[in-house]
């Protein structure tokens, strides 16, 4: 997948030899069910047209700028790339929403990205995607425009479940709320997390669980807990037990009842079922697939060794004996 990071980058970069630019638009948080059929019918109409699909999303939430606060996002930009390209989407824009962003009209959006720097011959919008100044512009608006531009544009229908609206906001709330298997369902995957492996103290190589330390770049994560996942570095998949917490046993208690403190203290630490090798640096997702147990603290090393063994043993009688290899991603 192509990645663009600005209008003139696309606009020189963009190879129309390749097809007619088919895009949408959205934060697509989560990359949800939701977000799934408005980027599948995107590629479809790409394919309907021997075109090429792409995505505009944008870096930052933009109710940072609109509202002075964001949510915590669900996928920062690096993960909603990565569950692009899975998904087969071909190019993606990243613009900046900054205060010119904000104040810019629909009218003038619309000329700006999708006519002048995509020339896209369409555009598919969700039904709750909108853009310009006062969220003026939708699919309804470019629709009500009649030929004023030269690209179609359809409206994805809404996906539902049963009579659950779908939205980044709801998935949120379940996420903080620990229900993974609901999670799951709403985003049409397994809930996961994706960061980089920094540097951590390297407690669990003392008692002989080398843990991998992972940098979320400040995304959503479930509560505190032990839980059993699935991390695919490079091309390999490979089970794992993931620590979500302050480590009590070896520091004091800190206070982690808000997300500031959250992410000055709270450590995100991945062991690598069967893996002994290097993994600085590397990118990861971390793929949960149960919780195991709730963070607490042990009488001394030795303890937690032997409930970390436990947890082994529990989180893989728990799996199908198809799941229990370690298979490419």
């Amino acid at each position: 997948m192509r990645v663009f990071r600005d209008l003139l980058d696309v606009s020189t970069g963009i190879d129309h030899s390749l097809g007619d630019v088919v895009c949408t638009l959205g934060v697509f948080d989560g990359v949800h069910m939701g977000h799934r059929h408005v980027l599948r019918e995107c590629m479809r109409l790409a394919t309907e047209r021997s075109g090429q699909s792409l995505v505009v999303t944008f870096c930052t939430h933009p109710r940072a700028i609109i509202e002075g606060r964001a949510p915590k996002l669900i996928t920062s930009i690096e993960h909603r790339l990565r569950l692009f390209e899975e998904l087969g989407v071909q190019n993606a824009l990243v613009l900046t929403f900054d205060d010119d962003l904000q104040q810019m009209s629909a009218s003038r959006f619309a000329e700006a990205v999708f006519e002048e720097s995509l020339q896209a011959r369409v555009v598919i919008l969700g039904h709750n995607c909108f853009f310009g100044r006062g969220r003026e512009g939708s699919a309804v608006w470019l629709q009500s425009q009649g030929d004023r531009f030269s690209f179609e544009t359809r409206q994805a229908q809404e996906v539902r479940l049963g009579s659950e609206n779908l939205s980044s906001s709801t998935i949120r709330e379940v996420i903080l709320a620990g229900d993974l298997d609901r999670a799951a369902t709403m985003l049409g995957r397994p809930y996961s997390v994706f960061g980089r492996v920094v540097h951590g103290d390297e407690r669990g190589r003392t008692i002989g669980f080398a843990t991998a330390n992972v940098d979320l770049h400040h995304e959503l994560r479930p509560p505190q807990g032990v839980y059993g996942a699935r991390v695919q570095v490079g091309g390999e998949s490979h089970l794992a037990l993931v620590n979500i917490g302050v480590r009590p046993t070896f520091k004091d208690r800190v206070d982690v009842s808000d997300w500031e403190s959250r992410d000055r203290y709270e450590t995100v630490e991945a062991h690598l079922l069967g893996f002994s090798g290097d993994l600085y640096g590397a990118d990861v997702e971390v793929t949960f697939l149960c919780h195991l147990r709730k963070e607490r603290v042990f009488d001394s090393a030795e303890a937690l060794k032997a409930q970390i063994e436990r947890d082994r043993e529990v989180f893989l009688s728990s799996l199908p004996e198809a799941l229990r290899e370690t298979k490419p991603h």
